[in-house]
């Protein structure tokens, strides 16, 4: 019994610490979500292979954009050409218009990875965030945007969160003119391979504390 309650709670311990979701910058290629060529004005929503995007920016510059497929503009961090494919934009800012708006994509099934390749307006004067939720709206993790692209075209970061378990049911942008593209989403968990060796290392730890007590 001794050597059971080791395991368990070295397995618990690793849980624990293993919870909440991580900031990655790389996403499986396999999972995109598309986007389809829309070229939609306004705040949505809009419903499209298992998620709905929808904006609170409905009028400001014609409101956000769903599925556009011409020239965005992000200042200091460049411009988009169209020719990365029909994105997703706030078309909104604080410093521009004194309303903080936010973009949701809201998944009819819950996944464990969620991003894109993006691109923002830097230096406002409110942060850019990207934000993960469960089901009842509660925030699994956020992260504010800071990377700079220089004045360049079709240019900026992939970015996303992967969660332990598959229960990311939104995923919000706000800030200052944010856009994205490639859009990944995946209720199929990848472990990263440091997290396997050291769940891998805790259970075999415990295992041979149970079995030191034993040979006493």
């Amino acid at each position: 019994m001794k050597r059971i309650s080791l395991v368990l709670l070295a397995v618990c311990f690793l849980a624990v610490s293993q919870a909440g979701a991580t900031v990655v910058f790389s996403l499986p290629s396999s999972a995109y979500i598309q986007i389809p060529s829309a070229d939609y004005f306004g705040p949505g929503p809009q419903s499209y292979d298992g998620y709905t995007w929808s904006s609170t920016n409905a009028a400001n510059q014609g409101g956000s954009v769903f599925g556009y497929n011409g020239a965005y503009g992000f200042l200091d961090n460049g411009y988009w050409t169209g020719a990365l494919g029909p994105m997703v934009g706030l078309n909104d800012s604080f410093d521009n218009w004194g309303a903080t708006d936010t973009m949701t994509f809201a998944f009819s099934t819950p996944v464990s990875i969620i991003g894109g390749f993006m691109n923002y307006v830097p230096h406002g004067s409110t942060p850019t965030t990207i934000a993960a939720y469960d089901s009842s709206m509660n925030l699994i993790e956020s992260y504010n945007l800071t990377f700079l692209t220089g004045n360049g075209a079709d240019q900026g970061q992939t970015l996303g969160f992967q969660e332990a378990t598959a229960d990311i049911s939104y995923f919000t942008m706000t800030g200052n003119y944010i856009g994205i593209v490639s859009v990944t989403g995946t209720n199929t968990l990848v472990p990263e391979p440091g997290s396997m060796m050291l769940l891998g290392s805790g259970i075999l730890l415990a295992i041979g504390l149970g079995r030191r007590r034993f040979s006493v």
